[in-house]
Parts: C-alpha cells; sequence; structure tokens
C-alpha cells in the first residue's frame, strides 16, 4: 500500500495497510507499506510495518485491505482495532487482467533497462514471422547454368591464406 494515509481524527491515527495473518482469534496483522527517501543513497524505498489490531467479529482475512485505528493497549501488542475492510481480497478483479497488467510492465522495465536489446520471447516472434532469407555470406545465385560454389571465383582457397600473408611480409 503505497499510499497509505495517516489521518487524525481528533487523537486517533487511522492508517490503511494489507492484512498479512488473522489466525489469532479477535487479532489481524496489518501490513501497512509506506514510501520514504533512504538518508545516505537518497533513494525512495519502501518501508513496512507490521501492526497487531483487534477484530471483534474476526472479519478481515489475509489480503484484505483494510481500515485501523489508534486505541488504547489491548493486549501486550495490540494498539490499534479494526474500522472497517475496504476491500476484500476477491474483489479487486480478474486475476488474468492483473497478468496481462504485469507483462506489459515487465516488458517495459526491460525494454528501459536494455535500450536496443530485443527480449527472448519477442526475438522469436520476430523470427518466425519473417520469410527465410539467405545467409549474407553466401554469394546470389548465378544466372546461368554454372553450378553455384561456396567461394567467389577470384578468392582463393580458405587453407592458403596465412601462405598469402607470410608471402606479403
Amino acid at each position: 500500500m503505497t499510499g497509505a494515509n495517516t489521518q487524525v481524527h481528533g487523537k486517533r491515527k487511522t492508517k490503511v495497510g494489507r492484512v498479512v495473518s488473522d489466525k489469532m482469534d479477535k487479532t489481524i496483522v496489518v501490513s501497512v507499506e509506506r514510501l520514504a527517501r533512504h538518508r545516505l543513497y537518497k533513494r525512495v524505498i519502501r518501508l513496512t510495518t507490521k501492526f497487531s489490531a483487534h477484530d471483534e467479529q474476526n472479519d478481515a482475512h489475509v489480503g484484505d485491505t483494510v481500515l485501523i485505528e489508534e486505541s488504547r493497549p489491548l493486549s501486550a501488542t495490540k494498539r490499534w482495532r479494526l474500522i472497517e475492510v475496504i476491500q476484500r481480497v476477491g474483489e479487486a478483479g480478474l486475476p488474468g487482467e492483473i497478468v496481462a497488467e504485469e507483462e506489459a510492465t515487465s516488458e517495459a522495465i526491460h525494454g528501459a533497462a536494455h535500450p536496443g536489446r530485443v527480449h527472448a520471447a519477442e526475438a522469436e516472434a520476430a523470427s518466425a514471422d519473417a520469410p527465410a532469407a539467405p545467409a549474407a555470406d553466401a554469394p546470389a545465385a548465378p544466372a546461368g547454368d554454372a553450378p553455384a560454389t561456396d567461394a567467389p571465383a577470384g578468392d582463393a582457397p580458405a587453407g592458403d591464406a596465412p601462405a598469402a600473408e607470410e608471402a606479403t611480409a
């Protein structure tokens, strides 16, 4: 939750977070994320803090987005109460939509990190779409009935290349 709002109503703070545990009776553990600038490196980093909150009806479950409010100490670790469940875990939308967004996001990140480099999946798709082209090293087929050779007529065989270099030296 990058937009974890801390609001003060009177003297009580409220926070929005995600439930990470509901195994205890009438208690949930809520993870609240916030963005802060690193003091040395000046990069924006994501920090998480876990709060134990009182859930009287055991209404919230793992993955739910909830609103919690500061309260008096209810136990050794509980200082927060559940106010409302903002969004249930299954109400976010279809999982296929989220995956499509993640693929597009990862492609954009890859493109920004490696400009000019083609992703492996894109390279395979591009090679499948393009017709089979002759290799750049091979000469074009002659127009006449003469058989095609690998080397042009003016070149010496590959084995004589070191001898030619010695003769010029």
